[in-house]
């Protein structure tokens, strides 16, 4: 691709000068009233006053707007797009996080944000940056550089109407140096020592360009214009493959450095394919040569413009921040306080007035006033010359000047034409300190209207900053090396890039954290600091632990999550451990190589019951014993009233034993008697037995006596055995 001449860099350069100049010299206008002086203009340059005083309320309104802006930053988040890994996406977010906290990151956007508010433009440079000194260290990485006065020394593509200037194909920007500085900047770029600077290679190349490319007289400056262009080309994309069968997609461009050594370490080219993508070019020249041209990183311009208040009026660009609307009644306030202040200055004070006749011959006690003095009192004439009295005391009084009554009612009017285009401060009127937080909230969320024109532009150029960053950073990072990252929370953490691992799926070796091949949509969002979403979620979390009961398990995830949030002196321990409790009970997922491990320890490790759970098991424990014991009780009284039944029953069966032992022992004796009785019976019969062997058969009246005893005897006996038998 040709490259530009000097001239082709000044033509362009003058376009964009010369396109919108008015309005950047309003800008620069407006710098001026902000910061230096409110009274070096043309408006009052040809006052009479002899006071001129700066009665500032605008710098109240620029401070209330700066600090609404960084009460409310920007968050940026990379999503990935396609087949991108979602790794990639986290260490994309990470690196930038960390890369918008350096020193000098920090400072182009507070600058560029200060710059924005005053006069209505800012911006910053985004370049690569070796990331040590060290001999050997050819690892980069992207920071920002503060852009001062951007809008008198950052002239855009007049083609170019977005906001965020990404459809700008060129843009050129201005660094004053003094002559020295040249010297060390000729040097570094081409190696050439500069014994003098010689004026005359360095003047205006024309009468007609607009700006000056070299300023003569004392203190004099060179300007020097870092110039870069974009154009579409067509490159050649190459198919790396390595002996492994991992797929490498690389520009041919970017190959010829390191060809042979990949060559050697056997890769081989797989395929190639023609593609268009933007290239861009900076150029660094001054008014007299080209010192240096290189093509950088990504395919965006590096640099990032962010507005004010910003419109286009028959195809002009216009802009403006809070000054503008607020100089002519700062002005106005300026100059009738002063006014008032030579008033009060240079009107003469009250003066007595007095005849000649009545201070005659004491006209030096009458010469001094105030505190000049002296005399502890003053003389004065009673009579005249012919003896008449004279009149004691003054006659009459000199006025003071008073005020014009124009003069003050307008001051308070004043006063609040300012605040109505520039303050969005808190009104008096509810600024009440007893507010509840929400309330607070609230009426925050109302004053955030004021500023939210710039909230919004601010938005946009941080979300443009993201997308060149992310188009700047496979071709930074694009070797394996470790890196560090921010987390969200503030904390840091190293990551290797570009780690190889093997898919337990195909098989195939796949890079980690590989920025080379991602593409990412970049979303921003205006939102609050994280520490007010720290201070908000300790006060949730609070709220939420009055409402548990000390038995919910996630009253403890609870309570380690505040102290993972919470912060003061000395805390770092606390906050420490209570993350790794996080990560061993599960809540958390590991952040650190360091918790990895731990937590994979921990699960080899057999369990043992933390110390609250202990309690806890004891307290159940407890429980349970208590319920045993009331049961034990229960049991006991129950066991009792059954005794005392089974002694009753005992009892009863004590006494029917012992009747039934007494009923035996009866019927033992009476059966005893009854035994005895058979056997008298027994040996009656057998003696009645006797008696009739010995009766004569067919006796006489003697046989039958003893045959009708007999009888009877027998009679008897019958009745005594039954009821025997009976008994």
């Amino acid at each position: 691709m040709a490259k530009f001449t000097l001239k082709e860099l000044k033509d362009l350069h003058e376009k964009a000068y010369n396109y919108s100049q008015t309005n950047r010299e309003k800008a620069a206008n407006d710098m001026l009233f902000y910061f230096i002086t409110q009274w070096d203009d043309d408006t009052l340059v040809e006052s009479q006053l002899a006071y001129r005083g700066e009665f500032n309320i605008l710098k109240k309104a620029g401070r209330q707007i700066i600090a609404d802006l960084a009460a409310n930053p920007v968050e940026i988040d990379f999503e990935p797009i396609n087949e991108t890994r979602h790794d990639a996406a986290e260490l994309a977010d990470g690196l930038y996080r960390k890369g918008c906290n350096h020193n000098t990151s920090i400072e182009a956007f507070e600058n560029a944000k200060q710059e924005n508010v005053v006069c209505g433009n800012g911006a910053w440079e985004i370049y690569a940056e070796y990331e040590s000194n060290r001999s050997g260290n050819t690892n980069q990485v992207l920071k920002r550089r503060p852009i001062y006065e951007s809008n008198a020394t950052v002239f855009w593509d007049p083609n170019a109407k977005l906001l965020d200037k990404s459809d700008a194909q060129y843009v050129s920007k201005l660094t004053a140096y003094s002559e020295d500085g040249y010297k060390i900047l000729v040097k570094d770029l081409t190696g050439e020592e500069l014994d003098s600077v010689n004026v005359e290679s360095f003047k205006t190349p024309q009468q007609d360009y607009a700006f000056p490319w070299y300023i003569t007289g004392e203190g004099k400056k060179i300007y020097v214009v870092s110039f870069y262009h974009r154009t579409k080309v067509k490159e050649k994309m190459l198919t790396m493959v390595d002996p492994f069968g991992t797929k490498m997609e690389l520009i041919e461009a970017a190959l010829e450095k390191v060809m042979d050594d990949m060559m050697s370490a056997g890769y081989s080219i797989e395929s190639e394919k023609m593609i268009e993508r933007w290239r861009v070019i900076k150029y660094i020249a001054s008014g007299s040569e080209i010192l240096d041209s290189s093509v950088i990183a990504g395919e965006h311009i590096p640099i990032v413009p962010i507005y004010g208040e910003h419109s286009y009026v028959d195809n002009e660009e216009h802009y403006e921040g809070v000054t503008r609307l607020a100089k002519d009644p700062q002005r106005l306030r300026n100059f009738q306080l002063s006014y008032l202040a030579d008033i009060s200055s240079q009107s003469p004070r009250k003066q007595p007035i007095f005849f000649p006749e009545q201070i005659a011959g004491f006209e030096y006690m009458y010469q001094n006033a105030g505190i000049e003095n002296r005399y502890p009192y003053l003389l004065q004439n009673r009579t005249d010359i012919n003896g008449q009295p004279l009149p004691i005391g003054q006659v009459a009084e000199m006025p003071d000047q008073a005020i014009p009554a124009a003069l003050a009612a307008s001051i308070q009017v004043s006063r609040q034409a300012v605040e109505d285009v520039a303050n969005p401060g808190l009104p008096q009127d509810i600024a009440d300190p007893d507010l509840s937080g929400k309330a607070v909230i609230a009426l925050q969320n109302r004053l955030d209207m004021q500023s939210m024109v710039y909230q919004e532009h601010y938005k946009h150029g941080k979300r443009r900053d993201a997308e060149i960053y992310a188009s700047m950073a496979p071709e930074i990072y694009d070797v394996p090396r470790k890196v560090k990252i921010e987390l969200p929370d503030g904390t840091k953490k190293d990551v290797q890039a570009m780690s190889s691992v093997i898919d337990k799926e195909t098989g195939d070796i796949v890079f980690l954290n590989d920025l080379r091949s991602s593409e990412f949509d970049v979303t921003s969002k205006i939102g609050p600091s994280f520490a007010s979403k720290r201070d908000q979620t300790i006060d949730q979390i609070k709220d939420m632990l009055m409402m548990m009961s000390p038995e919910d398990p996630m009253k403890r995830a609870l309570q380690l999550k505040q102290l993972a949030l919470m912060d003061g002196v000395e805390f770092d321990d606390i906050r420490e451990y209570a993350n790794n409790q996080l990560v061993l009970s599960g809540v958390k997922k590991p952040q650190t190589p360091e918790q990895e491990k731990m937590l994979k320890k921990a699960k080899e490790t057999p369990k043992e019951p933390a110390a609250d759970m202990v309690l806890a098991k004891a307290e159940e424990l407890k429980g349970q014993a208590d319920l045993m014991k009331e049961k034990r009780e229960g049991i006991k009284m129950q066991l009792e009233n059954e005794l005392e039944k089974d002694n009753q029953y005992i009892d009863v069966f004590k006494a029917t034993t012992d009747r039934m032992k007494v009923q035996i022992t009866a019927k033992q004796a009476g059966a005893t008697i009854n035994k005895t009785d058979i056997e008298s019976i027994g040996a009656q019969l057998e003696n009645h037995a006797k008696v009739l062997e010995m009766i004569p058969k067919g006796g006489g009246k003697k046989a039958k006596e003893i045959e009708t005893e007999t009888y009877d005897f027998n009679s008897s006996l019958d009745e005594e055995l039954l009821e025997m038998l009976n008994t």
